[in-house]
């Protein structure tokens, strides 16, 4: 009886190791070789490896998708000669200026550029501002966060020249109950028919202007392919200076505007500043339009426009409309005549130019950016 329990006991822890080893063929065979199941500690170190890799690599479509508007992000980076080259995106110089409220309206605008050609699209900007409204003052800062953001928004994009603002209502609805007052805002065409200016109220016209001055703009960046930044600044301001005449009857549709400048040839000062600073965009050189007051060489001050650029890590000024001077008769312009306000620094510049912040009234004052001292050596 002893022997026959020994032997017993014997095949028992037998049978027992024999399925210990079956279960872990089974898993080596079954869960690792066929399923190719991890154990746990190498599963993690694998996944550490991808997280290493998804960081350091960047698909291509997603870094394009890091470009702004056609700027690329490294003009934002920090190096500047007036502290802030973070701000130096020129597509959005003006907005960067603007308060919360002012930017909401910016962004409301930009976002519904493609709506708003329609003349009668509402843009709605919900409570958005209610807080504001139900404050001391809210609606006349309101309303001055409407027309600063109007003005940096047009100041920004040159490509806005079909809508009037004065036909543009900002509308307040207020709802009160109780002592709650609710203030949803809107703005629309308001009691007019359209907000679109009398000479793009037909649809195909409007689209024609778009299209070609597209077409214009495209063709100057093709055929400027391969210039250094410098020779594609002075080729931009030669053609304006060989294409425009300057409007002095203000005869033109469109005299303060690319439109103006581009497609019908005529101009005045902030048609041939905004056309300058269209084509610089589409080069992706910064450049912003300036407005302030001009004194000509018989003493003469009157409004006037003009252009920063920037070149080699510092602003520069440029005016094309003094470089296309208006000639009287078989008058002859020496070639020097051409450059004589072409990339130049504050010490020559402000003896025949001054900046005005003040775009219009119920504004805040605008700032510019700051200029190099010396003019631009090539």
């Amino acid at each position: 009886m002893k022997n026959n329990n020994g032997k017993s006991f014997l095949s028992f822890i037998i049978g027992i190791l024999m399925l210990i080893l079956i279960a872990f063929l089974v898993y080596e065979i079954v869960y690792v070789d066929i399923l190719e199941i991890m154990p746990e500690g190498n599963q993690i170190a694998e996944s550490n490896t991808q997280n290493q890799s998804s960081i350091e690599y960047i698909p291509k479509e997603e870094s394009e998708s890091m470009s702004l508007n056609g700027l690329n992000t490294s003009v934002t980076e920090t190096n500047s000669n007036n502290g802030a080259h973070s701000n130096l995106i020129s597509y959005r110089y003006y907005y960067n200026q603007l308060d919360e409220y002012g930017k909401t309206i910016y962004e409301g605008l930009e976002e519904n550029k493609e709506n708003m050609k329609s003349g009668t699209y509402t843009i709605d900007f919900g409570t958005e501002f209610n807080d504001l409204l139900n404050s001391s003052g809210g609606e006349e800062t309101l309303n001055i966060a409407f027309q600063s953001a109007w003005n940096a928004y047009t100041y920004d994009n040159m490509d806005i020249f079909y809508i009037d603002v004065e036909k543009l209502t900002l509308t307040t609805t207020t709802t009160t109950i109780g002592s709650y007052s609710s203030h949803r805002v809107e703005l629309s065409n308001g009691n007019n028919s359209t907000y679109l200016k009398d000479n793009f109220l037909s649809n195909s016209k409007l689209t024609g202007k778009i299209n070609l001055l597209e077409a214009m703009r495209d063709e100057i960046k093709r055929q400027l392919e391969g210039y250094s930044d410098y020779q594609k600044i002075r080729e931009v301001h030669n053609w304006l200076v060989n294409n425009v005449e300057y409007d002095i009857n203000l005869e033109s549709e469109e005299p303060y505007s690319i439109c103006g400048a581009l497609t019908d040839g005529e101009a005045v000062c902030e048609g041939y500043a905004r056309s300058f600073k269209y084509i610089m965009d589409e080069l992706q050189i910064p450049c912003v339009l300036v407005s302030g007051t001009g004194t000509n060489s018989n003493g003469q001050t009157e409004s006037h426009a003009w252009n920063y650029v920037w070149l080699n890590d510092n602003w520069y000024a440029i005016d094309v409309t003094w470089d296309d001077p208006v000639i009287v008769g078989n008058g002859y312009v020496p070639e020097d005549t051409r450059y004589r306000h072409f990339l130049k620094g504050s010490n020559t510049f402000f003896t025949s130019h001054e900046e005005d912040g003040n775009i219009t009234s119920n504004s805040i004052e605008f700032t510019f950016p700051e200029l190099s001292r010396e003019d631009y050596v090539s």
